[in-house]
């Protein structure tokens, strides 16, 4: 279950700030007379956010008849609303999506044996019980994935009795009634992750399709799990008499726990796979230190690095990260720009102390041995099997547009996307970090215009530009992220 996951932002400087739905949005410049696509932005997802809850509470209000046509004990609409919402705190961050929950097995569970009428209205009351008073979430953001929620409930479970499913009737040893559970299972997944794909677009910019591959890849095992553990509860639900007998609590204990236990083990397990990333990460940047440490150890004698050169890696990864964010490429491709960029230079470790001493020159000549640097870089990081993508942008990061780069001589889109990237991030921050004469940020970038066509891709290059300009000509993170222009 895909779910807003953006922060509310508050007004600055002009005091025209996002209005705000607790999913936050970008700030509309005062400036503008005629709107921008970005000054637009904001106003659409308040649009967008405000009908999607509207039409939630008319869904909600229409789907009230159905109810009649169910008969639910108070220890089972507990069930159901008390397994949903803890569910749906269980809640997994995912880059560039906003956030999953493991909720919904129970929604999916609930429209297999209610239908999509009471489903609907036990998804919004646990959403609204979980983000609103567990989590302490806005309003208006509680609202909206609760709404999103009932909507796309109530379409997939009108198509489920269109594909001849019967809600409280589980048949899945015939191909019809269990092509109908695939199908509702995959609608469900689709539209959840479309609602908030939209607002994500809004929220963020850029093209809807690619948020959408964005979300579509996390969301298709999380909740491909999440749908058959709501099979195995449906499943348990309409054999509980057998199961249980006539017990009410004591059953409601048994089914609960019999999804609870797998449902906690799938995000214990996506938990402790998202807090490896950060231990990912500052092993990349301890292995970055080491490098630059030898690289300035070597240099000290000549008196040509200084202390400060320390950190030109975790600058190139952060450079080429946002010029990767910039082009909306999927999560996982920015991660591995991310790790290139840290040890882009790796390969260094096998090239002699003396030639290093030379220092850096992104446009002069190179003694053969220092070139051999990228093709033992990659060496290193291939056989290292989440750094396999990252290891042939190493190995290519030298390469020219033109041809004449190494090691391979690669010319134009031959050479791969990430090490484009990687090429003009360490020629920038290079430049702008020179220990003899450092170049303010826009002589760096005359010198990469000028270079583009030849050495750089053109069009990177002038993407770069836009970023830079875009940032106030410095690249600035938020408070306590590296700077890219030079002190």
């Amino acid at each position: 279950m895909v779910k807003a996951k953006v922060k509310r932002q508050k007004a600055k400087g002009n005091g025209l700030g996002s209005r705000g739905w607790g999913l936050g949005a970008r700030e509309r410049p005062a400036s503008s007379l005629v709107p921008s696509r970005q000054s637009l932005a904001p106003r659409l997802l308040d649009i967008y956010v405000g009908l999607t809850i509207a039409a939630g509470i008319m869904a909600l209000w229409w789907s009230l008849r159905q109810w009649g046509q169910v008969e639910l004990e108070l220890w089972q609409l507990a069930l159901f609303i008390g397994l949903a919402g803890i569910l749906d705190a269980m809640v997994v961050p995912v880059a560039g999506v906003g956030a999953m929950a493991a909720s919904f097995a129970v929604f999916f569970a609930g429209l297999l044996v209610l239908g999509g009428g009471p489903s609907a209205w036990l998804a919004a009351l646990a959403v609204l019980w979980a983000d609103g008073l567990l989590r302490r979430r806005p309003l208006a953001r509680a609202s909206f994935n609760a709404s999103h929620s009932v909507l796309s409930l109530l379409a997939v479970g009108w198509l489920y009795q269109r594909l001849g499913g019967e809600p409280g009737v589980l048949v899945l040893n015939r191909v019809g009634p269990l092509l109908a559970v695939v199908v509702a299972a995959a609608a469900l997944w689709l539209l959840e992750t479309g609602w908030v794909s939209v607002a994500m677009a809004l929220e963020k910019g850029g093209a809807l399709w690619r948020r959408l591959g964005q979300a579509l890849g996390p969301g298709l095992a999380w909740d491909g799990a999440l749908a058959s553990a709501g099979v195995l509860l449906a499943l348990l639900y309409g054999s509980r008499g057998q199961l249980v007998g006539q017990a009410s609590w004591p059953g409601a204990l048994f089914l609960g726990a019999t999804v609870l236990i797998p449902c906690g083990l799938l995000y214990y397990a996506y938990r402790l796979q998202s807090s490896l990333q950060p231990v990912y990460l500052q092993s990349l940047r301890t292995l970055s230190a080491l490098l630059e440490a030898k690289v300035e150890g070597s240099a000290s004698a000549s008196s040509g690095w200084r202390g400060d050169q320390l950190g030109h890696g975790e600058q190139v990864a952060k450079l080429a990260a946002r010029l990767a964010e910039r082009l909306e490429l999927p999560a996982g491709q920015v991660e591995q720009i991310r790790y290139a960029g840290y040890l882009h230079d790796i390969g260094k470790v096998g090239v002699p102390s003396s030639l290093l001493s030379r220092g850096r020159d992104h446009y002069g000549a190179e003694p053969e041995a220092v070139r051999l640097h990228a093709t033992i870089g990659a060496g290193i990081l291939a056989p290292i099997r989440f750094l396999g993508p990252a290891a042939e942008m190493v190995r290519a990061h030298h390469e020219r547009w033109d041809g004449l780069g190494y090691p391979a001589g690669l010319r134009g889109r031959q050479i791969p996307l990430g090490a484009r990237l990687l090429s003009l991030a360490n020629a920038y921050v290079g430049m702008t970090h020179s220990p003899a004469q450092p170049l303010s940020p826009e002589q760096a970038l005359a010198r990469l215009r000028k270079a583009a066509g030849a050495r750089f891709d053109p069009e990177m290059a002038s993407l770069l530009a836009k970023v830079l300009q875009s940032s106030g000509d410095a690249v600035r993170e938020e408070a306590g992220e590296l700077e890219f222009a030079r002190d």
